[in-house]
């Protein structure tokens, strides 16, 4: 299985990520990774929500790791088989 980690504050990619726009996204799985931040979860996963009647795509699991440390990797595991994409994210 291909995980491609995308990074919103790393310089411009050479290979433009998110071509074919929010249509990429249409009929897909998602899953949120929350680090515990205060609203994280309730955040991400409304975020997730609100694109599901007018692109289908399904909120399909929430995950959560320390706010300190990286996702345990059987966390990953889990996202990579039940999501085509996932949504990470912090808030306050």
């Amino acid at each position: 299985m291909k995980l491609r980690l995308v990074n919103p504050t790393a310089p411009e990619p050479t290979v433009a990520v998110g071509s074919g726009g929010i249509d990429r996204l249409r009929n897909s799985r998602v899953a949120v990774l929350e680090n515990g931040k205060q609203h994280a979860e309730l955040i991400l996963a409304s975020i997730a929500e609100l694109l599901g009647p007018d692109h289908g795509v399904e909120l399909v699991t929430v995950a959560h790791k320390s706010v300190a440390a990286a996702a345990d990797p059987a966390v990953i595991d889990e996202l990579v088989a039940q999501a085509d994409w996932v949504l990470v994210g912090s808030a306050d």
